[in-house]
C-alpha cells in the first residue's frame, strides 16, 4: 500500500524516525520543522496522500500498521490522539495553514 502514499512515506519515516524524540519535544514541533523544510509541491502531495488515506476509512489497528509497517513512523499517535483520523486532520490542518501563508 505504501506505493500509494510515496511522499508521506518520506515525511513520515524521515521526520518521525526511531529518534524523533532526541530532535524534538513534540509531535507538532516535528510537523513544524517538515512545513519549514518542504517545498510547497511537496506540502500539497503529502497533503492529497492524507485526505486519499483519510478517504479509506481504516479501522485504527489498520491505521496503526500502515503507520508502523509501511510509513515507518514511530509516533504513538493514540498515546495523544483519539484516533488516526483525528491526528491526520490536525496534521491536514497545519499544511492548510502553511500554504494559506
Amino acid at each position: 500500500m505504501n506505493n500509494d502514499f510515496p511522499e508521506s512515506q518520506v515525511f513520515f519515516g524521515a521526520y518521525f524516525h526511531q529518534d524523533w524524540l532526541m530532535e524534538h519535544d513534540t509531535a507538532d514541533q516535528v510537523i513544524d520543522d517538515f512545513l519549514k523544510s518542504s517545498d510547497k509541491e511537496i506540502l500539497i502531495s503529502v497533503r492529497s496522500e492524507l485526505q486519499t488515506l483519510i478517504s479509506r476509512g481504516l479501522n485504527e489497528m489498520d491505521l496503526r500498521a500502515l503507520f508502523l509497517k509501511e510509513l515507518k513512523c514511530y509516533y504513538c499517535y493514540w498515546n495523544e490522539w483519539a484516533s488516526g483520523e483525528v491526528w491526520l486532520r490536525h496534521i491536514e490542518r497545519k499544511l492548510n495553514e502553511k500554504m494559506a501563508d
